[in-house]
C-alpha cells in the first residue's frame, strides 16, 4: 500500500484560509453561513464540495454549519462522533457539537442581529432548516459567488485531481484481472473500488456493465450480479476522490474476439471524443465541445447505420463535487433518445486550471452501447490528459 497522498492543507497551508477570507470580503463583511453535507453522499451532494473548498473539512456520514463573522469561525456539527475528528483536523474553525435544538439560539448570537450571506442553503435538510428558517430569513443566497471562485483550480488541488487521475488508471489497467468468466459483475466491482482505496481513494463509486449487448450503466448489487460470459460487452466506469478532488473515467472492453459491430460503435466514440477534445480551447465556451461531440454522433451515426440511438450526458465539470458547478450546466443530464438536448446557454469561458470530464456514448438496441470517458485539464494550450491509459477496446 503507497503512502496516503498529501492533502490540499499540505500541499499549501494558506489556501484555506485565503479562500475564507476571499468570501468575507465578497460578503462585505457580512456573516457567512455555510452548510455542508458529508461525503459518504458520493456524488449525491454539491454542498459537500462548498464545504470543503472553504474548510478541507468531511463531516463523513452527517452534516455540518460552518458561520464565519468578524469575529472568527464557528463549525457546528450535527454528530457529537465528528467532534474529535474535527477538533483534530480544523482546530481553527472551533468546531462544537450542540444538540440540534440548542442550534436557534446560538446562532442568534453568532450573527448578531446581521442578516448573512448563505452557501449551500438549499441541500439543509428539512429538519434543520425550519427552526433555523427565522433566523436566516432576509440572507442573501451566495452560492452562486461561491461556484464561480471554484471554476479555476489552484495547483495544489490540480495535483490532487492528477493523484486521482492515476488511481484511475490503475484501475483501467487492473480491468482483464478483475474480470474473469463466471465472475459477478459486483465481485469485479468490490476488487477494482479495493484497489482504488487501498492506492489513497477516500471515495471510490464505479459502474460495470457485462453483458452480451451492453444496455446502460449498471451500478448496483441487484444490476450486477450476472456472472461475466464470453461474448460479454464490457463498460466501465470510474469516478473517485483523493482528498475530496474528484477524478473520473471511462473504458470499453470485450470478453472474446470483438464483433464488427462494438469495433464500428468504438470508432464513433472515439471520433466524437477526439472532437470534443479539439474543441476544448481557451476563452471558448465549454458548450463548443457538446456541440462538437453533436456533430460527430450525427455523421458517424448516419456512416454505421444506426437508428434509435440512446445517450446519457456527454460529460460534465470536475472539481471538490463530481458535478463541478457552471461547466456542468453545458451537458444536460439524461438517458433518452438521441439527440442529446443541447445546453440552452454556452456556458463558462474556458480558462487554464478548469477540470472537466468528456464522455461521449451510445446504446443501440440489438446492438449494444460504447462508452469512452477523457478527464481534461485546460491548459492555455486546449486539452491536457489527466488519463494516461489507452482507449482501445480492452481484450478481456
Amino acid at each position: 500500500m503507497r503512502n496516503p497522498p498529501l492533502t490540499l492543507r499540505q500541499r499549501d497551508p494558506a489556501i484555506l484560509p485565503a479562500r475564507r477570507a476571499a468570501i468575507m470580503a465578497a460578503a462585505g463583511g457580512r456573516p457567512v453561513v455555510v452548510f455542508g453535507m458529508g461525503s459518504a453522499l458520493g456524488g449525491g451532494t454539491r454542498s459537500h464540495g462548498g464545504m470543503r473548498f472553504l474548510t478541507g473539512w468531511d463531516s463523513h456520514e452527517s452534516a455540518s454549519l460552518l458561520v464565519m463573522t468578524r469575529a472568527g469561525c464557528h463549525l457546528l456539527l450535527t454528530s457529537p462522533f465528528m467532534e474529535p475528528a474535527a477538533r483534530e483536523t480544523v482546530p481553527e474553525l472551533a468546531p462544537r457539537y450542540l444538540p440540534q435544538a440548542l442550534w436557534p439560539q446560538h446562532l442568534r448570537d453568532l450573527l448578531a442581529g446581521q442578516a448573512p450571506v448563505l452557501i449551500g442553503e438549499a441541500e439543509m435538510p428539512m429538519g434543520l432548516y425550519q427552526p433555523l428558517a427565522p433566523i436566516l430569513a432576509g440572507g442573501e443566497d451566495f452560492t452562486p459567488v461561491l461556484d464561480a471562485a471554484r471554476q479555476i483550480k489552484a495547483p495544489a488541488a490540480i495535483a490532487l485531481h492528477q493523484a486521482g487521475a492515476e488511481i484511475c488508471d490503475h484501475l483501467f489497467a487492473a480491468l482483464p484481472e478483475a474480470i474473469k468468466i463466471g465472475r459477478t459483475g459486483r465481485e469485479s466491482q468490490r476488487i477494482l473500488e479495493d484497489t482504488a482505496l487501498r492506492l489513497g481513494a477516500e471515495y471510490c463509486r464505479t459502474w460495470l456493465t457485462l453483458r452480451p449487448q451492453a444496455d446502460h450503466p449498471r451500478y448496483w448489487p441487484e444490476e450486477t450480479g450476472r456472472a461475466a460470459a464470453l461474448g460479454d460487452q464490457m463498460l466501465f466506469g470510474v469516478a473517485l476522490t483523493v482528498d475530496g478532488h474528484w477524478a473520473h473515467g471511462l473504458r470499453m472492453g470485450h470478453i472474446g474476439a470483438v464483433p464488427d459491430t462494438i469495433a464500428q460503435m468504438h470508432a464513433h466514440v472515439q471520433t466524437a471524443l477526439d472532437a470534443g477534445l479539439a474543441a476544448l480551447r481557451p476563452d471558448h465556451p465549454v458548450s463548443d465541445a457538446v456541440r462538437a461531440m453533436a456533430a460527430a454522433t450525427d455523421l458517424s451515426a448516419t456512416a454505421f447505420g444506426f437508428a434509435e440511438l440512446r445517450q446519457f450526458r456527454t460529460g460534465h465539470g470536475l472539481g471538490l463535487t463530481y458535478e463541478e458547478p457552471g461547466l456542468t450546466a453545458a451537458f444536460p443530464q439524461r438517458f433518452g433518445a438521441y439527440p442529446e438536448t443541447m445546453p440552452k446557454e454556452d456556458g463558462p469561458l474556458l480558462r487554464e486550471g478548469m477540470i472537466l470530464e468528456l464522455h461521449p456514448n451510445l446504446f443501440v438496441p440489438g446492438h449494444g452501447g460504447a462508452a469512452l470517458g477523457q478527464m481534461i485539464c485546460i491548459t492555455n494550450d486546449g486539452a491536457r490528459l489527466m488519463l494516461t491509459a489507452p482507449t482501445e477496446v480492452i481484450a478481456l
